[in-house]
Formats: structure tokens, sequence, C-alpha cells
């Protein structure tokens, strides 16, 4: 999404997804003007819905694609944002306790590596190309089945995994392919493991479906 948002848009939104909320239009903190409401319209990230005889603001399913390009987007300093904040603190810190994280662990990141020359290069020929060709390349692919992701990497052994992970789970993001689980734990080898790509709290894909 290209859509520019105003840091007052920016804490609307977040603040929606943070809280659940699906308040009245008349009641939507922070206020917007007709013109501000109508972009995050037109952007597929709100809409308006009527329950009775109120207007309510109900996030669309976008929005959580946006979240996860925009963590460091500009945020409106304004009142409004410290319950925002609150709320995100006791969810945060919820998430935490039920994963066994530690705030340090969860605070304390360390700083991303500079990108390698086969990054670069990768990078240069469009990765996502790359990935469709490797996948079309496995015999299995041809009739629409799943792939490992070992043998997908195995075709794309001069790019970097780190770059394969995050390029597989955009593309994921977008709804172009499908990362899926192992059904049979018996089968995981060493090398699966290895290949295997964690979507969060050690739930581990071991394949890849590619739409046609």
């Amino acid at each position: 999404m290209n859509t520019q948002l105003t840091p007052k848009q920016n804490l609307l939104v977040w603040s929606l997804l943070i809280t659940g909320d699906e308040p009245m239009m008349s009641k939507i903190k922070p206020r917007l003007t007709p013109a501000e409401r109508k972009t995050l319209e037109q952007a597929g990230l709100i809409r308006l819905e009527k329950r009775s005889r109120a207007q309510h603001v109900v996030l669309e399913d976008k929005a959580w694609d946006w979240a996860v390009e925009n963590y460091d987007v500009e945020l409106s300093l304004s009142q409004y944002a410290v319950p925002v904040l609150q709320k995100l603190l006791v969810k945060l810190g919820q998430y935490l306790r039920s994963h066994s994280i530690s705030l340090a662990d969860c605070l304390t990141v360390s700083p991303a590596p500079e990108p390698t020359p086969d990054d670069k290069t990768a990078s240069g020929t469009h990765i996502e190309e790359r990935i469709r060709e490797a996948y079309a390349q496995i015999p299995a692919s041809s009739s629409g089945f799943r792939v490992r992701l070992l043998k997908l990497r195995s075709h794309l052994d001069d790019v970097s995994p780190r770059l394969i992970d995050e390029t597989l789970s955009k593309m994921q993001r977008r709804g172009e392919l499908s990362l899926m689980p192992m059904e049979d734990p018996q089968e995981i080898s060493s090398e699966d493991e290895e290949a295997a790509i964690d979507v969060g709290g050690g739930d581990k894909r071991y394949f890849v479906y590619i739409k046609q």
C-alpha cells in the first residue's frame, strides 16, 4: 500500500489493531475529518459498518498487512496514544509470559547484518522470480503439489537463507503462496529442520505451495 498516512491516521489504525475496538464514528479517538477517514477507507484499511442507528469503524484484514510494513511509522503525540500504549504493554506482557520469553530478550535486538554479495546479487535479479523459477523446476510442483523447503533451497544455494525466508514470508502475506507444516513429525529429518521457517513461537513450516 503506497498511500501516505498522517501521524493521526497512523495512530488510529494502530489503536484499532491493538485494542480490538470497533467504535462508533462519533466516538473514534483521535477524531478524523471526513477526508482523513475517506483516505483510510480508500486504502482498504477500515470500513464503516451500520449497527442499529450508528456507524461503526471496523478494521479490514488489509490493516494487518499494513501493520507488518509500518512498525516504525510516526504517530500523533496526543493524549489518545497513552491508553493505546497501556493496552499494548498488557498484551505484550501476556505474550511474553505465555511463551516464556524474557523482556530483555524481546527488547535487546541485534542489528541486522550487512547484506552479503550473494544477497545483493539475488536482490538484483529479483529474488521472487528466482523462487518461482526454482519451484517450477522441481517435478512435484508441476502438478500443484507442495514442495519441501529443503528442495527449494537446494535450487537457490547462491542466495542467503535469511533473504529466502524474508521473501517467502512476504509472498505469503500477499497471498501468493502458502508455507505448510509437516503432518507426521517422524518424517522430519535434520536437514528438514535446518531448512524450515519458524513463523513464530516455534511453529515451523517445512513445505511451500505456490499458487499458479
